[in-house]
């Protein structure tokens, strides 16, 4: 999480949107730059609402915008089973090298999915528990040119992002089936992602 008071923004960070390249960029600038542990690094809206936003706001006494960066729900889904299987996860609870991605898949939509699957859909981080959308600003990954040219803006200041935090090369083959079984299980998320990619900003 990034809090730039001056510009009345705090950028929300969800997990495997490129966070980690905007914090490399931003953090210097930032009046606060909140970078672990992760469950503070990553806090989703509702969370910063009831702890967060009230203090910034009486801190400050201004009302503060967010903004997050939201990615294709597959793609997401690709990138935490590869990053999973990396070698400094072997033999942990929280590994997917021996195991296909469509076992990631099957993982992640039982009721109650093991470490290594379990993982936060982005409509829900950027929701209030009424489902109702509170960010007010949806970037999407694919398009990040467009995120550079508005944060350019709004800071007043060059931004270069560079390619960081890459997980591994690893086939994500999916049968059709289970992306048919994940598309419905977070249809929300990916209706959510759909609005964004449209034209790669979505304002609430």
């Amino acid at each position: 999480m990034l809090v730039f008071h001056n510009q009345s923004l705090v950028i929300l960070s969800i997990p495997k949107t490129g966070n980690t390249a905007l914090e490399s960029a931003l953090a210097p600038h930032a009046s606060l730059a909140v970078l672990g542990p992760p469950d503070v690094r990553h806090m989703p809206w509702r969370i910063y609402r009831n702890s967060w936003l009230r203090f910034l706001e009486a801190q400050f006494g201004r009302k503060f915008e967010t903004l997050a960066v939201v990615r294709d729900p597959l793609d997401r889904m690709r990138s935490w089973y590869r990053y999973r299987a990396r070698q400094q996860f072997d033999g942990s609870k929280m590994s997917t090298a021996d195991m296909s991605f469509d076992e990631f898949i099957e993982a992640s939509l039982q009721p109650d999915p093991p470490a290594f699957a379990r993982i936060w859909t982005q409509d829900k981080f950027v929701s209030s528990k009424a489902e109702q959308i509170r960010v007010t600003h949806l970037f999407d990954y694919a398009q990040m040119d467009k995120l550079v040219i508005w944060l350019s803006e709004r800071l007043n200041r060059d931004i270069e992002l560079a390619c960081e935090n890459v997980s591994p090369s690893k086939p994500t083959p999916l049968s059709p089936a289970w992306e048919k079984a994940l598309r419905d299980a977070r249809a929300g998320e990916f209706a959510l992602y759909s609005k964004v990619a449209q034209s790669g900003y979505l304002r609430t």
